[in-house]
């Protein structure tokens, strides 16, 4: 055999069968190897393999390949055959050619994930050029043991190097809510064509105390664009908002702003004429009711409550989950509180599914003309449809990953349980059912607005690389006679698809949800089992995963997407702009806060046949530079000023910036 130098890092630890007739080289667990004559330079890090006969010793080497399932292993010793055609690898990945061997014969390799947590790609990648400088900086990881641990993400241990000068530049740093994802955010733009050293190291840690992988790159700035349109908006503090992990912001018919949190308290401000906030008066009723805390994301005042002399108010509420345990399942609530101060606490509807971390029943919505019904987005309990490791190998149920339409005047006898497995028997199909699945495969999204033209539009969460996929079962599991599209095309039939395991990160979606729509996040619960656009072709496809086998249909019910915002932006709140300032500039616009890269609101213009998006507007004065992160928003249409619930994933407490269009 004629060998040359090979760089060879996987995910810390490898064990490794390199079978090469009649030769093999036999590896233990080991962290890095470089292949490599005895005097050639050793890279830092690895240990080097010379083509040495195997022995316990060292305990990796080469051995005869017809010795094996033998008692004794045969070493073998080929260093006379090691060559170095000094090829330098820099791309990161594993390589094996055979320029300038004789008669080589490569018949396997097989590879397993060790046990370091590590970063398997970037964005943007390594000497990638025309880079924006409004960027946010995302790596994608391998967490064989655990999420990652949130409190060693800082500037000691991730650097972000402006090259021209040599200094570090300000930067927050954050992962997602599933502990999947490093973000490393600039608190300011970066400079134009300006190149950049990002480098992580191994004092980032996953929660169970592994050290990462060191990893770098390089990537150099182009320009940046004015994607404002000359609109403007001023940002302003409010001093009288106390540090509270704000999750949702809402104008009430008493003309007061109301803001709640993680803890499940609800502040209430007075709105001064100029925007500013007075005083606020905190609302603990939920948790009083509770005996504790109550997780609130959902807020909406009912169509009935015009004025402060009839408030009602309803919430959606979980589990308080504080980033330790796991939360247990079935714990999501849909609440009414009513009176002046909110005191009057009714649950219609409990044991809503969760998963493990926050994944959970998020906002709610009202359909102008529907004044009974609520729209509520429940989220998934995995990755991508199968359990899996980071989310704790919880399954699907069959009310998660879904818009919910919730017919308030069905619920006759409170609260409704509408618990579906684990004992629950409730049936959403069931003719009557007050809680039905008003659309499916709605990973996690946190928030929705139905617009003025109609349309029902729904920014959603992908996931961060590492979930797995289910598997079409034959035969056929009896549930799949209740498809939520069975009126229209009957029991389930088609397409049958792979389990996928491991696969990468999926990007974030705005989906434009229709009545009986499917949008991509399987669930085995309601007989979908294809993930997004499936990979029907073997050119680029709509929502494709690559992973899957050229000809692998959608799921037949799949309904495509709106708009692309990318991977790891977080869309969460949204709203329709309608206020007519700054010349109507932004009237029937959709805002859409974006939490992970970007920490900004991006706007997007719904048009043409389908109203999907035809326009996007980023960089806006006054829509970029939150910190921390930007969560959601809410318009006070009488004079389109803005305000912006924020959270820090580090300290897990927030505020609330008012945004004011400026002429």
């Amino acid at each position: 055999m004629d060998y040359s130098r090979i760089n060879y890092d996987y995910n810390g630890k490898v064990y490794m069968i390199y079978n090469i007739k009649p030769k093999i080289l036999v590896l233990a667990i080991v962290q890095a190897i470089n292949f490599q004559p005895n005097n050639a330079p050793l890279p830092s890090g690895y240990i080097k393999d010379i083509g040495q006969a195997y022995n316990d010793t060292q305990n990796f080497g080469w051995v005869r390949e017809d010795s094996l399932g033998n008692t004794t292993l045969t070493p073998l010793d080929i260093q006379l055959n090691t060559g170095d055609r000094n090829q330098n690898s820099t791309d990161g990945k594993l390589t094996i050619d055979t320029k300038g061997g004789k008669n080589t014969k490569l018949n396997y390799i097989a590879i397993a994930v060790g046990n370091r947590p590590s970063v398997r790609t970037s964005h943007p990648t390594d000497n990638q050029t025309n880079v924006s400088p409004d960027i946010s900086i995302t790596a994608d990881v391998n967490l064989p043991n655990s999420g990652i641990a949130l409190n060693t993400l800082s500037a000691s241990t991730i650097k972000l190097i402006d090259s021209s000068t040599n200094t570090q530049v300000a930067a927050s740093y954050n992962t997602s809510g599933g502990g999947d994802v490093i973000v490393v955010s600039p608190i300011n733009h970066l400079k134009n064509n300006t190149k950049y050293l990002l480098t992580i190291t191994d004092g980032v840690k996953d929660s169970n105390g592994a050290a990462f992988l060191p990893y770098s790159i390089s990537f150099t700035t182009g320009i940046l664009g004015n994607g404002g349109s000359h609109i403007t908006f001023e940002q302003i503090s409010l001093p009288n908002v106390p540090a509270k992990p704000y999750t949702t912001v809402l104008i009430g018919p008493d003309h007061k702003l109301y803001a709640a949190t993680l803890l499940g308290e609800i502040l209430r401000f007075p709105i001064n004429a100029n925007g500013t906030l007075g005083t606020p008066q905190t609302i603990s009723s939920l948790q009083t009711a509770n005996h504790g805390h109550r997780s609130i994301i959902g807020m909406h005042f009912d169509p009935s409550s015009t004025n402060a002399s009839n408030l009602i108010l309803w919430v959606t509420n979980n589990y308080y989950w504080n980033g330790t345990v796991d939360a247990p399942e079935w714990t999501g609530k849909i609440t009414r509180l009513s009176g002046s101060n909110l005191e009057t606490v009714k649950d219609y509807v409990v044991d809503l599914p969760r998963s493990n971390r926050d994944h959970i029943t998020n906002s709610i919505e009202f359909k102008p003309n529907e004044p009974k019904v609520l729209y509520v987005l429940q989220g998934s309990n995995s990755s991508t449809g199968a359990p899996n490791n980071a989310w704790s190998n919880r399954p699907e149920r069959l009310l998660s990953a879904a818009v919910l339409r919730v017919d308030l005047s069905k619920i006759t006898s409170l609260p409704l349980s509408v618990k579906t497995e684990d004992g629950g028997t409730y049936n959403p199909f069931k003719a009557g059912a007050a809680v039905t699945i008003f659309a499916s495969g709605i990973r996690n999204a946190y928030d929705l607005v139905w617009h003025t033209n109609g349309q029902l539009y729904v920014p959603t969460n992908g996931s961060a690389a590492g979930g797995n996929t289910p598997n079409t079962p034959i035969p056929l599991p009896l549930a799949c006679q209740n498809r939520i599209d069975k009126a229209t095309n009957g029991a389930y039939t088609s397409p049958s698809v792979p389990s996928l395991s491991n696969i990468g990160t999926q990007r974030d979606y705005l989906f434009r949800v229709v009545k009986n729509g499917y949008y991509g996040h399987p669930n085995p619960k309601r007989c979908e089992w294809v993930l997004s656009g499936g990979n029907p072709t073997a050119g680029t496809d709509p929502g494709q995963v690559k992973e899957y086998p050229i000809g692998t249909l959608p799921d037949r019910n799949w309904k495509g997407i709106a708009f692309d915002f990318g991977e790891h932006f977080s869309p969460n709140g949204i709203i329709e702009y309608r206020s007519n300032v700054l010349g109507g500039k932004l009237q029937g616009k959709l805002l859409v806060i974006r939490y992970s890269a970007g920490k900004d609101i991006i706007v997007l213009t719904p048009g043409g046949a389908n109203l999907d998006i035809v326009n996007s507007q980023t960089s806006i004065t006054g829509f970029t530079g939150f910190h921390p992160s930007p969560l959601d928003l809410v318009e006070n249409p009488t004079n389109g000023h803005l305000y912006v619930a924020q959270l820090s994933e580090t300290t897990g407490m927030g505020k609330i910036t008012l945004l004011r269009p400026l002429n």
